[in-house]
């Protein structure tokens, strides 16, 4: 894999240099020059000279994310960006995992700071531990779905501590900022943009198709109304029976309700089915209209925006809706004053998405790991009784007994245990600006986030697990209120750029749930006065606030020469102290100097910074845990984890240099950048006596670091009146090592996966250790076995890191008179993930390397030696090798989380004025395809990227997810 890389690099950019030395014109303008040394957004929302950052930022077009169909603003970002690992599953709205620059916290939050117009947009997660560490639940996505990809004018990333030392403790991890549309001065334009997208199943296990369910190599058989039939173990849900036969007959779980007389007691062939899994799965649509109306008055200006968006995900009976509203003004109220604002509101409406995981309701988990291998899905559709409504489960807990054993029929799954979730959401800002003279002018606004979101979901009676009813409300608020002093001057050959401002935020949110308590009593209510016990209800409230003082100062030299300092200093309701955060940047644009030809651009830069990360509300507090009501009466007890009233924030030093350079009238550019990032005084739960009646208290211990490279190389190979050709290439190297924790700890647990492995914190490794078993080794390498013939396993030990080795992208630009072609590679070497699929997959006989090539009957011998060094010459049967999987060797079911991925392509096509006439201004045709292909996979039946189910800190635990999915669709947009 490497070797493949590094070599398609070095071709690309050798022929790359010899076409652009080929194609080299006099007539080149300094457009590019311009572009390069232009106005960047950076943090507080403040346009810049790029040319006098002394930090890494990178900056992409909206026309990026919206061209290739996205739907997620955030996930859209993989594979563009240099410095930024994103993980995002293929899951209907699911979540996001994105980070910069490693991760430098434990415990805490290591994403970045999502920034939408100024608006720090609350970027939650209600997904559950459980749900995060693939042990079931339903990915409800992050609240940064809301932000709408059509709206989107530009992204700032602000890669670290340097460039987002003015948002605070909140940006320790970097910042996105997003900057949204606006109407242009002297322009009125209306667009219409409607567009619709197809997704198929993809990258899924393969499973075999050779033998049934059942733990036998024969069927059952059981005399009938005096008749003598063959039954499969119905309450059994493995795959370890007979081979498959046609001259073999059989009564299937189907076979005993009158109710379908075609199917009564009716014989079927021991056959593989003509409907299977894949069959299940639908092919998923996404429709996408938006239209936008931006009108510029003579001192106003005007943005209306509208956007519906309608998903329906591959597993039937599940959608998201969602509908953006924007508006944007901005007013010339004065010669000196203006004034600005803009509002979103956002429904989103999701239903039924999929349980992943290994849960109840996981279909994932009862297709590729436990089930059945010769059921057909056109005969599971018919899932219940017509008349009682009760369910038809193949797994029977015998032929003469309905009752689901374990598992419930798919169909049941997805019509009757559904969920609900809404969410109605309010952002937005608004500001005054005074202009006192072309120097000095200061602004004041008001930057406003707040939702509500509603969840519910529920389990039927008659199903496998216990039914249920469970609703969760939560309200979410955040104001920060701002104002800033700004004085911009000239001195002779200085230029000063400085400012000094304050910030007041509030937030508060709150939660109430209730679930009922054993079971539900009357079928299809579902309302928690129908538990069959009182049912249990809770609730939290948080409120915390920070009171901000910060400023900038920016010195500048003959326009080559830039020095800039700022300062913020926080008080915390949450924290005893305050914090000040410095940063300290320089930038040389020494291609001002040298005065080459065949230099465009140059410039060398160099940053540090310290930021301190805050807190959560109450997390200094010892807090009694109310449990469950013990005959009628609420119980209490102490937290697991003490609380520590001197709790000190985690510290954040960063420096960080770089250089950036352009040539032959930047044909060719590229932008290198090393980092040393160190955290310190982190929050870790320190293990305590138990007689204090604790398990933990929090303290402030223990040191990470992070090191790394980012770089970026963009080439134009080709420049011509009616052709060109774009080619950027960034790389992300990042090594993330714990340095210490407290003393003689090694491990910090950070969770456990389903019945196996661990995900831990481990002193001398790379955050996000898999801790399991592996195999045995002689001293010439094989693998020993045991006196059984099964390998071997070690003692708990590292078995990899879930952190990857290196990403990068390859993103080629194509325009040829009105078509444009565009396609992103995206690379991601090494890593790690623990798949539960495989471990029950093989356990079970539900893989397709159980079926041994349709020889199970002749058994394995593992290959390896005996512990007393003779070739192991022991026979398993295939269930006893298949079940190996489990409980002996982890190492079995770790992979290599490596991928090489046709990220995204986009076919455009300009129509012709002669075409469309003088009443449109423009119609852009665009096809798009995303997630085409993959490569490299260590398992081809899962996708690393799906192996996450929230953006937290618990990652690469698969436990039962759905297949990834391909994406093609088409989009056009009108100007008027």
């Amino acid at each position: 894999m490497k070797k493949l890389t590094t070599s398609l690099l070095v071709v690309v950019l050798s022929s790359s240099v010899a076409v652009v030395n080929a194609q080299q014109k006099k007539n080149d303008t300094a457009t590019q020059t311009k572009e390069i040394e232009g106005v960047v957004v950076t943090a507080l929302g403040i346009k810049r000279e790029k040319k006098a950052l002394g930090y890494a930022s990178q900056e992409i077009k909206g026309d990026l994310i919206s061209d290739a169909g996205q739907t997620n603003a955030v996930s859209a970002l993989s594979g563009n960006v240099a410095g930024v690992q994103v993980t995002a599953p293929s899951s209907m709205g699911g979540s996001t995992r994105i980070t910069m620059r490693g991760i430098s916290s434990v415990t805490g939050e290591n994403r970045p700071l999502i920034v939408v117009d100024g608006v720090p947009l609350d970027n939650s997660n209600v997904n559950n531990e459980d749900t995060q560490r693939g042990a079931g639940g339903r990915d409800y996505g992050d609240a940064t779905f809301d932000i709408n990809p059509d709206d989107i004018e530009s992204v700032t990333v602000l890669k670290g501590g340097p460039a987002a030392a003015l948002y605070g403790y909140r940006a320790g991890n970097g910042a996105i900022i997003y900057t949204t549309k606006s109407a242009k001065k002297g322009r009125t334009e209306v667009q219409f943009n409607t567009g619709v997208a197809f997704e198929s199943i993809y990258i899924r296990p393969k499973l075999q198709n050779l033998y049934g369910g059942g733990s036998e190599l024969a069927l059952q058989t059981q005399k009938i109304d005096g008749v003598t039939y063959n039954l499969p173990e119905f309450g059994t849900d493995e795959s370890w029976g007979p081979k498959y036969d046609p001259n073999l007959y059989y009564l299937g779980w189907d076979s005993f309700d009158p109710e379908f007389p075609d199917q009564y007691m009716k014989l079927k062939q021991w056959v593989a089915p003509r409907k299977d899994v894949d069959d299940f799965f639908r092919v998923g649509t996404t429709y996408t209209n938006n239209i936008s109306v931006a009108k510029s008055f003579e001192n106003t200006n005007v943005r209306l925006s509208y956007t519906n968006t309608k998903i329906n995900g591959i597993v039937p009976n599940s959608e998201i809706k969602k509908d953006n509203f924007s508006l944007n003004v901005s007013s010339k109220l004065s010669d000196n004053l203006k004034a600005d604002a803009l509002f979103n509101y956002v429904h989103t409406a999701g239903f039924n998405r999929p349980e992943q995981g290994y849960g109840d309701n996981s279909v994932a988990q009862k297709f590729y790991q436990w089930g059945q291998r010769q059921l057909d899905f056109a005969e599971l559709q018919r899932y219940k009784l017509p008349s009682n409504g009760m369910q038809r489960s193949w797994n029977r807990t015998s032929w003469d007994d309905g009752t689901p054993n374990f598992s419930d029929n798919p169909y049941w799954t997805i019509y009757e245990n559904t969920s609900d979730d809404n969410r109605h959401r309010f952002y937005g800002n608004a500001g005054l600006t005074y202009n006192f003279s072309k120097k000095v002018y200061v602004s004041g606004k008001v930057y406003g986030d707040t939702y509500s979101q509603t969840i519910t979901s529920r389990v039927a009676i008659g199903s496998a697990a216990q039914s249920q009813y469970n609703v969760r409300k939560s309200n979410n608020s955040e104001f920060n209120y701002e104002g800033r002093l700004h004085y911009n001057d000239n001195f002779g050959d200085f230029s000063l750029n400085t400012f000094a401002g304050f910030n007041i935020m509030d937030r508060k949110w709150d939660i109430m749930e209730g679930k009922s308590v054993g079971g539900l009593i009357i079928p299809n209510l579902y309302n928690l006065s129908n538990s069959r016990e009182v049912p249990k209800a809770s609730n939290a409230s948080y409120h915390l606030g920070v009171r901000s003082l910060f400023a900038s100062v920016s010195l500048g030299y003959k326009d080559f020469l830039f020095l800039e300092a700022t300062g913020r200093n926080d008080w915390f309701s949450m924290l005893n102290e305050d914090q000040f955060y410095p940063s300290v940047t320089g930038s040389f644009v020494f291609s001002k100097v040298l005065k080459a030809d065949w230099i465009s651009f140059g410039k060398v830069r160099a940053g540090w910074s310290r930021i301190a990360g805050g807190s959560d509300p109450f997390i200094r507090g010892t807090f009694a845990t109310i449990g469950n009501s013990f005959w009628g009466s609420p119980t209490y007890s102490m937290p697991v984890i003490k609380g520590e009233p001197n709790l000190k924030p985690e510290v954040k030093t960063t420096k960080e240099i770089g250089l950036e350079m352009n040539f032959f009238k930047n044909r060719i550019g590229f932008d290198v950048t090393y980092y040393d990032v160190k955290s310190t005084d982190l929050i870790l739960p320190l293990p305590i006596d138990p007689a204090t009646g604790f398990g933990n208290r929090r303290i402030n211990a223990g040191e990470m670091t992070n090191k790394g490279i980012e770089a970026m190389v963009n080439i134009t190979p080709i420049r011509t009146d009616d052709f060109s050709w774009d080619f950027t290439w960034n790389f992300t190297r990042n090594r993330n090592k714990l340095v210490e924790l407290q003393g003689t700890l090694e491990n910090y647990i950070l969770t456990n996966a389903p019945f196996r492995v661990q995900l831990a914190a481990q002193v001398g490794y790379s955050y996000g250790t898999i801790l399991g078993t592996d195999f045995v080794y002689d001293a010439n390498g094989n693998k020993v076995v045991d006196e059984n013939g099964r390998y071997k396993a070690s003692p708990i030990k590292s078995l990899g890191s879930v952190l990857p080795d290196y990403n990068m992208g390859f993103r080629n630009s194509f325009k040829y008179k009105s078509f444009g072609l565009s396609f992103l590679i995206d690379v991601q070497q090494g890593g790690k993930y623990f798949s539960t699929t495989h471990m029950w997959g093989m356990n079970n006989g539900m893989l397709e390397e159980t079926a041994l090539g349709g020889n199970r009957e002749a058994g394995v011998i593992l290959p390896g030696v005996k512990e007393n060094g003779a070739p192991n010459d022991i026979l398993l049967d295939a269930p006893t090798w298949g079940k190996s999987y489990y409980n002996t060797v982890d190492a079995q079911n770790v992979f290599d989380a490596s991928y090489i991925k046709l990220r995204d392509i986009t076919l455009s096509y300009d129509l012709p004025k002669s075409f469309i006439g003088n009443s449109i201004q423009g119609i852009r045709v665009s096809a798009f395809a995303r997630n085409l292909f993959a490569w490299n996979l260590a398992f081809k039946g899962v996708d690393p990227e799906n192996t996450s189910y929230g953006s937290g800190n618990i990652q690469g635990l698969e436990g039962g997810s759905l297949p990834s999915t391909r994406m093609y669709g088409v989009n056009v947009n009108f100007k008027f």
